[in-house]
């Protein structure tokens, strides 16, 4: 705890983070197997699988979370750690049946649908926990808290994916057993965290319908019965309305979403360069996929976390975007000159030391991700509506994960490494439309700041109307 200067955070949230600190050194190994590339790699090399399937399992993280708005509506106005444990419980079980698949071609589509089905519920278990944070962290420090969070996250899967590309390197049937060993690292995750609570929850619950503001009345923020969340058109006509009345929250959503697509288009062609073009090894491909951006992420969390504090989120997603970009364009520099190599060892070596830049940069990007990906809505809703904000962006998530990666997988079949162009400048229109978002602010920020030195420089006078609009 002190590593993490528990006693320099506001009193009410030290409980809170305590648990979910123990929780999340073991949950990240659990969460780390079935989140990160591992599985994308197992398939490819364990179950000899096509492009077509590689870009099934690449995707499921991101197309898992186009449920989240279900997820979503269904925690407003209910208790967030039940609805929490019930849906890591049921990823939890879908995990331990990996080690019944068969080691066959069909049996690479069963592989692919249990780790879809597991990601389908942890996409819920990150909704959950992403919304007890507006309760049991303050703004002011909510930053760092994510971030301290993110890299206990981080040092948990650390050993899992070195230790599973050594191990698979040896026996490519580990699987079997591997995957039910981390379920069980799961359980006892979720044990360490049944005694954590909810600041303010109860109250809330009880909290009169009069009480809520005029959103809720208008039904934004209303809990769904379980039979409205059945009907898919109730929850799309939520969603759209959030939209439409926030508009800033629906232009950065805009600006999220082609960043999230640049980097979904190339994710599943790194795997099939990696794996199919240079053929490295487990090891090789886990170190160059996963194990060069967790490092990074590592150094780099507390920095962004300060960061983030300090300027708020749109001209943090300013900065964060351009090591997106960044790292789309060396990694393809680093497959342009995979494919040319010619079978020369010295070209080959150069092409995996600009990939690995190239993923320096994706480290660099994830990093400051991670923060804003779990809190940057706050930024636009902190009362009744947050759950809903969080719902729409994680379903928008799973939108381009549906898509994205196919896209980049059908463009790498037509053009080769020119997917890497066609991402960049996906990229840089998501760069443009943040640092849009964040002038703009800035400017606004900027013009209420003059307002009020004129209604103070104007003494008597700062209730004339004519002499304001003069000024």
């Amino acid at each position: 705890m002190e590593l993490f200067h528990l006693g320099r955070l506001p009193y009410m949230a030290r409980r809170s983070f305590a648990y979910e600190i123990r929780h999340l050194l073991l949950w990240g190994v659990f969460a780390g197997l079935i989140e990160g590339t591992v599985s994308a790699v197992i398939v490819s090399k364990t179950f000899n699988a096509g492009i077509v399937l590689i870009t099934v399992v690449q995707a499921t993280p991101a197309f898992a979370n186009l449920i989240s708005i279900l997820w979503g509506v269904m925690l407003v106005g209910r208790r967030k750690l039940p609805v929490m444990f019930a849906l890591g419980a049921a990823a939890i079980v879908t995990v331990m049946s990996v080690g019944a698949t068969p080691m066959t071609a069909w049996g690479g589509w069963l592989f692919a649908a249990q780790i879809a089905l597991s990601r389908l519920f942890m996409s819920g278990v990150v909704e959950a926990r992403a919304s007890t944070w507006k309760s049991n962290y303050p703004r002011s420090h909510r930053g760092r808290i994510t971030a301290a969070l993110q890299i206990v996250r981080t040092v948990g899967s650390l050993p899992l994916i070195l230790g599973a590309g050594l191990l698979f390197d040896r026996n490519p049937a580990a699987y079997r057993w591997f995957y039910p060993a981390i379920a069980i690292v799961g359980v006892v995750a979720l044990i360490i965290y049944r005694h954590a609570r909810v600041r303010g929850e109860r109250r809330a619950l009880r909290r009169p319908a009069a009480d809520h503001d005029a959103l809720a009345n208008e039904a934004l923020g209303e809990p769904y019965s379980l039979v409205s969340m059945m009907k898919p058109w109730h929850i799309i006509s939520r969603m759209k309305r959030a939209l439409l009345e926030d508009p800033r929250f629906a232009r950065y959503i805009q600006a999220q979403m082609c960043i999230g697509s640049a980097n979904l288009m190339v994710m599943p062609v790194n795997t099939i360069i990696l794996t199919k073009v240079m053929k490295l090894s487990y090891t090789s491909s886990n170190t160059l996929i996963d194990i060069i951006p967790r490092f990074i992420t590592l150094g780099m969390l507390p920095i962004w976390a300060h960061y983030f504090d300090r300027v708020g989120v749109l001209r943090f997603r300013v900065v964060n975007s351009t090591c997106w970009s960044l790292s789309v364009l060396i990694c393809g520099v680093g497959a342009a000159l995979a494919i040319h190599t010619g079978g020369v060892a010295a070209y080959m070596t150069a092409a995996i030391a600009i990939y690995a830049l190239g993923r320096v940069f994706d480290g660099l990007a994830q990093s400051g991700g991670a923060i804003a990906w779990n809190i940057g809505h706050l930024h636009f809703t902190e009362d009744n509506k947050a759950e809903l904000y969080m719902g729409i962006h994680v379903s928008l998530t799973g939108l381009r994960g549906l898509t994205a990666p196919f896209i980049g997988a059908l463009l790498y079949e037509w053009i080769g490494y020119g997917v890497f162009g066609a991402s960049f400048i996906v990229a840089t229109i998501g760069l443009f439309l943040f640092h849009r978002l964040a002038h703009e602010e800035k400017h606004g920020k900027h013009l209420k700041a003059e307002l009020h030195k004129d209604r103070v420089g104007a003494g008597d006078r700062v209730g004339k109307p004519a002499d304001l609009v003069g000024r």
